[in-house]
């Protein structure tokens, strides 16, 4: 698994690939290393990612928790990816700093009442 870097004046943007399982966080978190941003702001694009595991979802408040203790302004970029199904799944948006409304704003009021049945 590769990691796009692009770094722009204070913003740095970590663009993922479809996997984040525990079989690419290792290489993902090597090369994370070897990139680590210098700017005041860290965006990390999920939007693409299909796979992933809790392997994955740990690695992401990883990097959060570190961003935060160097002072790194956090954003992270999903859309309807598997992301946001995996945060909303263990209720872990509060734990990367996003407001749950934003989660369940992207899913489908349908599925949300079909769930209930």
């Amino acid at each position: 698994m590769d990691i796009r870097v692009d770094e722009q004046a204070d913003l740095t943007v970590w663009t993922l690939e479809p996997s984040l399982t525990i079989y690419d966080v290792q290489d993902l978190h090597e090369q994370a290393l070897a990139s680590l941003p210098e700017t005041g702001q860290l965006v990390i694009n999920g939007e693409s990612v299909e796979d992933i595991d809790s392997a994955g979802l740990q690695w992401l408040l990883a990097i959060h928790r570190w961003a935060r203790d160097q002072g790194i302004d956090f954003l992270l970029e999903l859309g309807d990816s598997s992301v946001t199904q995996l945060l909303d799944l263990f209720h872990a948006h509060g734990l990367l700093g996003l407001p749950a409304i934003l989660i369940a704003a992207n899913t489908d009021p349908r599925e949300a009442s079909n769930a209930d049945r």
